[in-house]
């Protein structure tokens, strides 16, 4: 099938625009005739994939020179290229919570942005909310300092010393950590901008997930549609209120004097978004069409239980069908004890925490080390950080392959739309506003 429609294309390349057109609004899809099945990759992690990236450059060297051809009619051309990213869907990229485990992310991203396969839409939850916080405010020219560390402290946790401290605050407020100082620090690295001004400086569509500390609300996803004026240091620091670790906190948002004051009328608090939406796929997948998820997956109490995309390969292997066969286990037996009411209320967020899906469609799972366990709440260190990002590093490197045929012609005509919006106002097509109505969405 692949090698069928590279040949086509390549036909019509030589003949009429509306051929080449027609060949590519009939069928151009994310996974063609499984060309992003992880099994291509589990032995061999780049090259031998001949077709796929024949298949895959054709279709580019396609989209560039509709892009390119000036006897496309402007409005015909930007309408083509809009409905066929809709078409085509979008990606995004997942950060879980994991308290410091969360610092695996910044690898992950560092290779991803090197490579040119950062998504624009980027999602976090808990710590992996302060890392896609820190990401999504600084434009592309300022993120390889903070890849160098230049620009980025990690003090967000009390000193390691602090034990008797915190068991003292435990004791008497029910929390280990104070989160002043979580969202002090958040502040810092951020500040005051709001989700609507950070996707006006960077175009990256921020998303955090936040859960209510009472049983009469729902979870949110918070982003620039959803809560535009919300400040995004105190949503981040929301979603890292896990029970028992920090107290729930309020969001607040800018008034008309950019003066912080209460996002809710009542005194509504919020918390930890990992435990009721770690991966907040089926909302994202609605509000930007997305198709196509990445995830960065470092929670401590998920990593023992699945396989990242790389090792798939072993799949079949005893040990891994053993661990599923565990995982399924405990899940129904969690979810039998809910429905008999045997579940106790203070063990109730089990149910919700066993029943979410950690994967995506191409899921980075780092190799934890026993120590990675202890130093869950310590502060990091510079040594550390550099550690767990070059690791993180290596596992994105061995996917890259994949992730390319997943994504070079999704980034093409997100650059190409790109592109023609930005020429709407040049003199040589005469016009100063937009010229089709589709234009006017930009996300």
């Amino acid at each position: 099938m692949i090698t069928q429609r590279t040949e086509s294309l390549k036909s019509a390349l030589f003949y009429n625009r509306e051929l080449l057109v027609k060949i590519l609004r009939s069928g151009l899809l994310r996974n063609l005739g499984g060309l992003g099945q992880p099994g291509l990759y589990t032995r061999v992690h780049i090259g031998t994939k001949h077709s796929i990236e024949e298949y895959v450059n054709t279709v580019i060297t396609s989209l560039q020179k509709l892009l390119e051809d000036d006897l496309f009619p402007y409005p015909e051309k930007f309408d083509f290229f809009w409905e066929t990213r809709q078409s085509f869907g979008r990606s995004a990229l997942l950060l879980s919570g994991g308290a410091t485990l969360g610092l695996y992310h910044l690898g992950v991203i560092k290779a991803l942005f090197e490579n040119q396969l950062l998504p624009r839409i980027i999602s976090g939850s808990s710590v992996g909310s302060i890392i896609a916080s820190i990401i999504a405010v600084h434009t592309d020219e300022e993120l390889p300092d903070l890849f160098s560390l230049k620009e980025i402290s990690f003090s967000a946790f009390d000193p390691v010393g602090s034990s008797w401290r915190k068991i003292n605050r435990f004791l008497k407020q029910g929390v280990l950590m104070d989160v002043k100082k979580l969202q002090k620090y958040i502040r810092s690295q951020i500040g005051d901008l709001t989700f609507k001004e950070a996707f006006a400086r960077t175009k990256r569509i921020l998303n955090i997930t936040v859960a209510p500390a009472n049983n009469f609300e729902s979870p949110r996803l918070l982003n620039y549609l959803t809560a535009p004026d919300v400040l995004i240091w105190s949503a981040a620091s929301a979603s890292c209120a896990l029970t028992g670790l920090y107290d729930p906190v309020e969001l607040l948002v800018k008034d008309i004097t950019g003066k912080p004051v209460a996002y809710h009328p009542s005194p509504l608090k919020w918390s930890d978004g990992s435990v009721t939406t770690d991966l907040p796929i089926a909302r994202i997948s609605e509000l930007f069409n997305v198709n196509h998820f990445i995830v960065s997956q470092v929670n401590p109490h998920v990593v023992p239980f699945i396989s990242g995309t790389r090792d798939q390969g072993g799949k079949s292997g005893i040990c891994s069908k053993i661990m599923s066969l565990v995982t399924a286990e405990l899940r129904h037996r969690i979810n039998q004890a809910e429905e008999l009411g045997l579940m106790p209320r203070k063990l109730d967020f089990l149910s919700t925490v066993s029943a979410q899906n950690y994967r995506g469609h191409i899921t980075i799972v780092p190799h934890l080390k026993i120590e990675d366990y202890i130093n869950l709440l310590a502060n990091p260190t510079i040594p550390w950080i550099k550690e767990c990002m070059l690791n993180s590093e290596r596992n994105t490197w061995e996917i890259l392959s994949m992730m390319k045929h997943h994504c070079a012609i999704e980034l093409v005509l997100d650059k190409a739309i790109n592109i023609l919006r930005k020429s709407v106002s040049d003199p040589i097509f005469g016009r100063t506003s937009l010229p089709s109505r589709k234009s006017f969405f930009d996300i």
